[in-house]
């Protein structure tokens, strides 16, 4: 290029527009329930739309709360999903919603209306005490029609089809869609039947409509959906819910969001993911999906069970190993138990439940992935060793940085059963030094988040802490889980 030439150009690449970002893409959110939908069996059937969704997103199985905290049923179900919080704070036990205390607790939709009024809100839903109940305001647009008296069917494909008028024309910014089909053919044939494969696959194909109403919206391409599919409670094999068995505790969430964690989300999740996609602050019990904070029991390795008969074999859920510098030691004096609770034990929901179901341990919904347990009354199955002595039982972190630090806030779940002299206490000990007591449990606490505040010692540079359960003989137990000194 000749001077002259280049004394041409140099102007004009000056004048030239810097490149610019991509708009930010418009965020929508559908959540789609379908009523006593069996995970297992949603992954087992002929259901192409929902696998669809699962292939190009996440999902997982979760466990819900047992009778410990609340039924498990569709009140209890539907009040948790819809407003992130667990049946312990909206106070829904039951289908007859007594006692409920959801007007403290907004759904999801109604968190968005009231923060951003602009969104368009949509519920669409044919079990009316949903809308009754939990819906009662805080949608700018709420279809209703009652299931339990025109019949699931019939009544879901209306639903499906002003959902899909709603979804492929209106704003839609926030949406939810219920179709309750698949829990009815349970109460009627049972989770093993021919006709519960059926309303799956009818399910299956209304979910495919709504999707394909979604991504025929002609402002689709500047748009950035997030739709989510979850249930309220499983079903047995012949039929039913409400009670504590795995069957009837099974959920899941299904998500397209771009997250992939490693430990399953929890029903509370599906509110915070949704306003979270939403730019719509809110303190739940949930996290939205791939936020929780990082649990150093999840990366422990678990084994098969030992003693305990009543796992399945095929179910890995116990260890003494403890992850990461993590160290259980037990009492010289303490007689030998059931080896899987020898002590402090790093477990699982679906091992530990299964060990005794229906003595509250599927309350601990605070608890996710991995999790520590002392269990006396398990421990005490074998030989009975609480009649030669004690379970004596401590667990300990490793060391914790405090330099320069005046105090330091130590946070964990709890999910404790008192019964008579059986005592646990949570310490620390600064630089090897003598423990100090920062919180005695000797009263019930289930699935409780436990936040203290500790003083540090000037110039003191490291911490411990440390969990111990004594004094217990055939007694009840302690979980701890996402401990944090912070």
């Amino acid at each position: 290029m000749t001077r002259a030439a280049l004394a041409l150009l140099l102007p004009l690449l000056l004048l030239a527009p810097a490149a610019t970002a991509a708009p930010a893409k418009t965020p929508k959110v559908l959540v789609i329930g379908l009523d006593g939908a069996r995970y297992d069996k949603l992954l087992a059937g002929d259901t192409p739309n929902i696998k669809a969704l699962l292939n190009r997103g996440y999902g997982a199985r979760s466990a819900l709360y047992g009778s410990g905290m609340a039924q498990t049923s569709s009140g209890p179900g539907w009040s948790t999903i819809l407003t992130g919080v667990w049946p312990d704070q909206h106070k829904v036990k039951d289908n007859s919603f007594s006692g409920n205390v959801l007007t403290s607790y907004p759904s999801w939709l109604e968190r968005t209306e009231q923060a951003k009024p602009a969104l368009s809100t949509y519920a669409a839903v044919d079990w009316k005490p949903i809308s009754d109940r939990i819906l009662r305001t805080g949608q700018d647009r709420k279809y209703v029609l009652d299931g339990d008296t025109a019949g699931y069917p019939a009544s879901d494909e209306k639903i499906t089809v002003d959902a899909e008028q709603h979804l492929r024309s209106n704003a839609a910014d926030a949406s939810f869609v219920y179709l309750g089909q698949i829990d009815i053919a349970g109460h009627n044939n049972g989770a093993d039947s021919s006709q519960y494969a059926a309303a799956m696959r009818a399910s299956d194909a209304q979910v495919g409509r709504l999707v394909a109403a979604v991504e025929a919206r002609s402002t689709y391409a500047s748009e950035d959906w997030l739709i989510m599919i979850t249930t309220d409670h499983g079903h047995t094999a012949a039929g039913g819910h409400g009670g504590d068995s795995p069957e009837e505790r099974m959920t899941f969430v299904i998500s397209t969001g771009p997250a992939r964690p490693a430990v399953a989300p929890k029903l509370v999740d599906v509110a915070a993911t949704a306003l979270k996609h939403l730019g719509v602050p809110a303190a739940l019990d949930g996290y939205a999906i791939g936020s929780a904070p990082a649990d150093p029991f999840d990366s422990a390795t678990l084994k098969p069970r030992q003693d305990e008969t009543g796992v399945p074999a095929s179910v890995l859920g116990w260890t003494h190993q403890g992850p990461g510098g993590w160290t259980v030691t037990t009492a010289s004096s303490m007689p030998q138990g059931v080896a899987e609770w020898q002590g402090w034990s790093f477990t699982t929901d679906d091992f530990w439940t299964r060990t005794a179901p229906s003595q509250q341990r599927e309350a601990n919904v605070r608890a996710r992935g991995v999790f520590a347990v002392a269990d006396p009354d398990e421990w005490d199955d074998k030989g009975s060793p609480s009649a030669r002595g004690k379970f004596d039982s401590t667990l300990t972190s490793p060391a914790y940085d405090v330099t320069g630090k005046a105090s330091v806030r130590l946070e964990y779940v709890s999910h404790y059963l008192q019964e008579g002299s059986q005592r646990g206490t949570a310490s620390v000990s600064f630089d090897g030094g003598p423990e100090q007591i920062v919180r005695t449990h000797n009263a019930d606490g289930l699935a409780q988040q436990i936040s203290l505040n500790v003083t540090v010692p000037s110039g003191a540079r490291t911490a411990r802490v440390s969990w111990r359960l004594f004094d217990a003989g055939n007694n009840w137990y302690w979980a701890v889980d996402a401990p944090r000194l912070s």
